[in-house]
């Protein structure tokens, strides 16, 4: 099973790495570019929640508190991988696209009974569109088109450590190294004359921490209540710059290693959830961030407090661990975020519904964990775009006992 773990883990760490984007978001223009949602597969199909989420079989990304859930002498691999079917919409066109992208790729183990430890690697966010466009000629009513272009995105590799400081109270804390790559291009094609090409290349480089905590305990026999909360503090991404402008094969322009920098906000999270005979759960979450308070470029205005909030339901009404047939457990959720731009007056929000289900490989903790969410991003008012969008998430969850004496007879 450590060989299967080291097969899936390995290949999809390098593509992490190497900085794959998933997005053709007209919107992820504006400041980072499009957010992901990394925070485990059963998380995905509950809406993605996750602040208050304990499990000794599924890692919970979202909050490191929860690692000290973690059965002992165990080892967690968690991998995944996404599929997006995307309908872009105006009030004039609509074009249908589609992408895939590497979700996460996780391990987490004990270091003892009260203390556990985790590493993450998985995208931040993602560019990845082009719009056509025209303007118009200075004194004249002549207009001409105009591309404007962008792909990379940030990654995020992260470290946690999660510990329970007492029988129903963990904390957790989370230190992560963002970088990445974004390129931007713009292309003007006057009627007369050369052509314009500016690109803009830029690299960051920095260092985010979030702290987490669960309070957890039993209400009764068959009831466990977890209160969780996050707190990403706000932080900054140091950036290098290499601008160049050309028309035609000359370089009117070139500008090379400005700095730049980008100021990320403060998130907080709180959640609660209630688990019924281990067997049920049901959860919430909040989530707040003020962008207003945001430094991600000189050419973005409209930022706005972006706000999530997200609940959810999993089942597993015939759960037995030693019967392959009866450990499937199914899941249902919603989302709804109000989103961090604001575009002519019009916050950028969206919404979705989740359906999730854990497949067992084999009559212990290992499964397959597939969800679907649909949704609707954008909207039609004043020329903006709506995006209606399908998602299947797909990911694997493996565990590997260690340190196991053996007996012989």
């Amino acid at each position: 099973m450590r060989r299967l773990a080291l097969i899936i883990i390995f290949p999809l760490t390098v593509l992490v790495a190497s900085g794959q984007n998933n997005t053709n978001s007209p919107y992820s223009i504006f400041g980072i570019g499009a957010l992901e949602s990394t925070d485990g597969g059963r998380n995905m199909g509950m809406g993605g929640a996750g602040n208050a989420l304990r499990s000794d079989i599924y890692m919970n990304l979202a909050n490191p508190a929860s690692l000290t859930a973690l059965p002992a002498q165990s080892m967690a691999t968690d991998a995944g991988i996404n599929f997006q079917y995307t309908n872009l919409q105006n009030q004039i066109k609509s074009v249908n696209v589609l992408n895939g992208n590497i979700s996460w790729a996780a391990i987490a183990f004990p270091i003892n009974r009260r203390l556990g430890v985790g590493l993450a690697l998985n995208p931040k966010s993602n560019v990845g569109y082009t719009i056509y466009s025209t303007k118009t000629l200075d004194g004249t009513t002549y207009s001409y088109p105009v591309t404007y272009s962008g792909q990379g995105g940030l990654s995020e590799a992260s470290a946690s450590v999660g510990a329970l400081v007492t029988k129903k109270f963990s904390l957790g804390l989370r230190s992560s190294v963002v970088w990445g790559n974004i390129v931007k291009n713009s292309l003007d094609a006057p009627p007369m004359g050369s052509s314009i090409t500016r690109v803009d290349n830029v690299s960051y480089l920095g260092v985010t921490v979030k702290p987490g905590f669960q309070f957890h305990t039993k209400l009764n026999a068959k009831t466990l209540f977890t209160l969780g909360g996050t707190a990403e503090l706000s932080s900054y991404l140091n950036g290098t710059s290499n601008l160049t402008i050309s028309s035609g094969s000359t370089i009117i322009l070139s500008e090379l290693n400005r700095q730049d920098q980008l100021k990320l906000p403060f998130k907080g999270g709180l959640g609660m959830s209630l688990e019924f005979s281990g067997k049920y759960v049901v959860t919430a979450d909040y989530n707040r961030s003020d962008y207003r308070e945001a430094a991600l470029s000189t050419d973005v205005k409209g930022l706005a407090v972006d706000e999530s909030y997200h609940i959810g339901f999993e089942m597993a009404p015939k759960y037995d661990l030693q019967r392959l047939g009866q450990s499937k457990r199914y899941r249902i959720g919603a989302l709804y975020q109000t989103g961090y731009l604001n575009i002519y007056g019009i916050q950028i929000n969206r919404y979705a519904a989740t359906l999730g289900v854990s497949l067992p490989i084999r009559k212990d903790r290992n499964s397959i964990n597939l969800s679907v969410e649909i949704g609707r991003q954008g909207t039609l008012e004043n020329q903006l775009i709506q995006e209606t969008y399908s998602k299947l998430n797909v990911s694997f969850c493996l565990w590997e006992r260690w340190f196991i004496p053996r007996k012989y007879d």
